[in-house]
């Protein structure tokens, strides 16, 4: 991995203040004591380093928490316990606020970059691999693809002075 692992939270806290990320965490009941695993810790741990690699063992989760955060180790197990439906409905709460933020438009573009535009349009997807127990449900492409996947696609349409609109959709 080229970027330093404390990067993580930093780019996390540019996005998020730490303090927001935690009452999600509190809210969603993913933290509902004083723990090793915050709020923040698990949300860098699952979206920065090795956890891209769809192989990823739970050791190799555990040796990133040390990583991220100096002097707390973690187990594998306590990792395993972690992985629930919390853990689902916070990282789910994240990503609705992230889409909201996002679509205000709040600090994202300068005030008059599209004002010689009628309207511009802004889209981008990305595919991935999902485990093949899912190939009835998710599908792959066919030929040499894996035999299930999903594709996630964002699209933003920007008026002059405001954003028109936006669109989240994930398809087989």
């Amino acid at each position: 991995m080229a970027e330093q692992p404390s990067s993580a939270l930093t780019m996390l806290t540019e996005f998020f203040s730490a303090e927001h990320i935690e009452a999600a965490a509190r809210q969603t009941g993913f933290v509902q004591r004083p723990s090793k695993i915050t709020g923040h810790i698990f949300l860098a741990l699952v979206t920065f380093g090795v956890w891209g690699d769809a192989k990823t063992t739970l050791a190799q989760l555990a040796a990133k928490v040390a990583q991220l955060s100096q002097h707390v180790a973690v187990s594998p197990e306590a990792i395993y316990q972690r992985m629930n439906k919390r853990a689902l409905a916070f990282l789910q709460e994240l990503i609705r606020q992230a889409f909201a933020k996002l679509q205000s438009c709040q600090d994202v573009y300068e005030e008059n970059l599209f004002t010689p535009f009628a309207r511009v349009h802004l889209a981008d997807s990305t595919g991935f691999e999902l485990p093949e127990s899912l190939k009835h449900t998710f599908p792959g492409s066919g030929g040499s693809a894996a035999p299930a996947g999903a594709k996630l696609q964002l699209g933003i349409s920007f008026a002059p002075y405001a954003a028109a609109g936006s669109a989240c959709s994930c398809s087989a």
